[in-house]
């Protein structure tokens, strides 16, 4: 008896593991076609109140869903725009960039190699650090920018499905469902929509304005790909952590590249700083009410897994997605556990988690 309930655990896990991996498999295959569904639907969550709003003011559900597809429209043109500019001044000055890298590299090599004991004509840093190689990663994270902006008719279409049926899925769950816990199924989904809207509404006004504020400087310091970079600071401030970092070392690199002068490129490094963090680390905290809780593993462990799985827009959405996989887990008796797991041991506060 004992020997057969072992090998069904066995099996069990098996299985669970082939599923994980299958779903990995599809999640990563058909990425052009899920990305477009995902993005529509934590669109839907974000901008639901405003059809709601609308129809209660006496306007027709008809006029409030064009209005809301109307605003989606206009940011991603705007935001194609911005990109689209930027990926060609980038490949106007492509070569004058990879010049100044390659006296930068040489320069390095020239410092270094005495300290190494190699000489200069035996050991080329250049063979080591591929200046061709550095702009056309960049290029291509540009590039993939413009791609995914590209998929926005498929982001429209599923958010204009995805607000048409979104009053209806409560009373869906609970015909569906009925007798087997429909009510926990409908508080579920109220909870997952209020946090996520929550998050989402409080980090894209500020990522908006962190956005902003970054062009605004970059600007009067002279940097190029100034929108550009805005852009790239907007969507990265999504990535926690991780996310102001790189958006401060990006413009501060290309300013160093662009102009080498140390004085000026601390000074920007030096504002940039205090900007993020008045925003980040001041006002943000201020305003958002509800924490995600995650754990600080789990937050680094999606970032990467998202990452993988679907690049920079991945680790854009990797923490809604966690935030939405936990409070799925908390919900039910059986998968409590790994949603406490998943938590930061404080579920008392109410700080924002970013």
């Amino acid at each position: 008896m004992s020997q057969n309930s072992s090998w069904q655990r066995v099996a069990a896990v098996s299985t669970t593991l082939v599923a994980v991996v299958a779903v990995g498999i599809v999640l990563m295959h058909l990425r052009g076609i899920i990305i477009p569904f995902v993005l529509a639907g934590f669109l839907s969550i974000l901008f639901k109140p405003v059809v709601e709003t609308l129809r209660n003011k006496g306007v027709p559900r008809v006029i409030g869903l064009i209005t809301v597809l109307a605003i989606n429209a206009l940011g991603i043109w705007l935001f194609y725009l911005i990109a689209a500019a930027g990926a060609e001044s980038l490949s106007e000055r492509s070569d004058y960039y990879a010049e100044k890298l390659n006296l930068i590299v040489r320069d390095l090599g020239n410092f270094i190699n005495p300290l190494i004991g190699q000489h200069p004509s035996t050991f080329k840093w250049e063979d080591v650090i591929s200046v061709k190689q550095i702009t056309s990663i960049a290029t291509q994270q540009v590039a993939g920018i413009l791609t995914i902006l590209s998929d926005s008719f498929m982001v429209l279409l599923y958010l204009l499905f995805m607000l048409l049926g979104g009053n209806s899925l409560p009373s869906k769950i609970r015909n569906a469902f009925a007798g087997k816990d429909e009510e926990t199924l409908v508080m579920i989904l109220s909870e997952l929509h209020t946090k996520i809207r929550k998050y989402l509404q409080v980090k894209t006004a500020f990522n908006i304005l962190n956005g902003v504020a970054a062009w605004i400087v970059l600007l009067c310091f002279g940097v190029d790909f100034a929108a550009l970079l805005g852009l790239i600071s907007f969507a990265l401030h999504y990535i926690p952590n991780i996310g102001s970092l790189l958006s401060t070392i990006l413009p501060v690199l290309l300013y160093t590249v662009q102009t080498g002068d140390p004085t000026s490129v601390v000074l920007l490094l030096i504002v940039l700083t205090v900007v993020q963090n008045i925003i980040g680390n001041v006002l943000e905290p201020k305003v958002m009410g509800i924490r995600l809780k995650l754990s600080p593993v789990v937050v680094l462990f999606s970032l990467i897994f998202w990452g993988w799985m679907w690049g920079v827009v991945g680790m854009i959405l990797s923490i809604p997605i966690a935030a939405v996989l936990k409070v799925i887990l908390e919900a039910f008796p059986n998968t409590r556990p790994l949603g406490i797991l998943m938590g930061n041991g404080d579920e008392s506060t109410s700080a924002p988690t970013s």
